[in-house]
């Protein structure tokens, strides 16, 4: 049986849809799953072994030509198209799979009868499955809404057996390192901690509470960094990628500015706690042993994207960017 899954988003959506896989490959190991993904997770697949093969879109159009000829050739059973867009639709329409099927989410902040309009004209002519996904209303009717979930749920339908509770936090394997003695504390540096309730300053003073705490600090970055914490980087040690590499020790608080993906998830892999708003770090550390807290954004429906992207089978502490004892609860997260 020959399977692809169609997922060319970002890294958190390929970790939330890797377990579809695993879940089909514990059903029947003569599955044959192919993957397309996008670069920004492609990393994510290349460490999941047991793909067959891995397609990547490009930017390009005239390179996506190439990539739908290869599909073609494939001659797959069954196609899954997970990821929003016309482009993972279209691959899924020129493809000669005998069972084609597609998601469609509706948006989650309004529901506008024309929305994905083209979307659902094209499901209902070119796919033998194709779900749609009110969230809003599902949300409001306590329906779950969590990706893996509903994923599994077109896989089923299409009469499909997996094992709904598959894990990937076994199978993809990050690097660890050894730095010192003390518990590490990684906080992720996302753009999303600075808002109308919690301020750089802030950030400064639970940065000096937690040095109090028997740990260290090390604050990962990503290109929103810079961008709002002007007097972190300007207060901290910042070790660049290059001298990563020959870190041999951290003492207090360390800065460590665009790692590569490498360095990156065996930092993480390698702290003993996890505080980060809710972005592609959490997903990451829910395939580590880290204890993980994640901070949801006040303003952006919190419960709804807490519910839809929760960490798969991961326990974790779920914190709010307008609580106004955040600062506490985080030092609590730590003892």
């Amino acid at each position: 049986m020959k399977i692809c899954l169609v997922r060319n988003d970002k890294m958190g959506d390929m970790i939330l849809t890797l377990p579809v896989a695993q879940g089909l490959i514990e059903i029947n190991k003569d599955y044959q799953i192919d993957i397309v993904c996008s670069k920004k997770n492609y990393k994510i697949c290349k460490n999941y072994k047991s793909i067959n093969k891995i397609f990547l879109l490009q930017n390009k159009f005239y390179q996506n030509l190439k990539t739908i000829s290869k599909l073609r050739s494939e001659n797959y059973d069954y196609i899954f198209t997970f990821s929003p867009g016309i482009v993972s639709i279209l691959i899924s329409i020129f493809s000669k799979s005998k069972t084609k099927s597609l998601l469609i989410f509706k948006s989650r902040y309004k529901n506008n009868y024309m929305s994905k309009f083209l979307d659902k004209i094209l499901g209902r002519i070119f796919f033998n499955h194709f779900k749609i996904i009110d969230r809003q209303l599902r949300y409001s009717q306590n329906i779950p809404i969590h990706q893996t979930e509903i994923m599994m749920d077109l896989v089923t339908k299409n009469g499909l057996n997996l094992n709904n509770n598959a894990e990937i936090k076994n199978v993809i394997e990050f690097d660890k390192i050894n730095l010192n003695s003390k518990k590490l504390c990684l906080i992720h540096l996302s753009s999303k901690w600075i808002n109308k309730y919690f301020s750089e300053e802030k950030f400064i003073k639970l940065l000096d509470n937690l040095r109090n705490l028997e740990i260290n600090i090390v604050m990962t970055t990503d290109s929103t960094s810079r961008n709002v914490f002007y007097e972190i980087f300007k207060k901290y040690e910042i070790i660049t990628n290059e001298r990563f590499e020959n870190l041999k020790t951290i003492n207090n608080v360390l800065i460590l500015d665009q790692l590569n993906f490498d360095n990156w998830t065996s930092i993480i892999n390698s702290s003993t706690y996890v505080i980060t708003p809710e972005c592609g770090c959490t997903h990451i550390a829910s395939l580590c042993e880290s204890k993980l807290c994640v901070i949801y954004d006040s303003d952006n429906v919190p419960g709804m994207i807490a519910e839809e992207y929760a960490p798969w089978k991961k326990k974790y502490t779920k914190l709010f960017s307008n609580n106004q004892n955040l600062e506490k609860e985080l030092i609590s997260f730590i003892n």
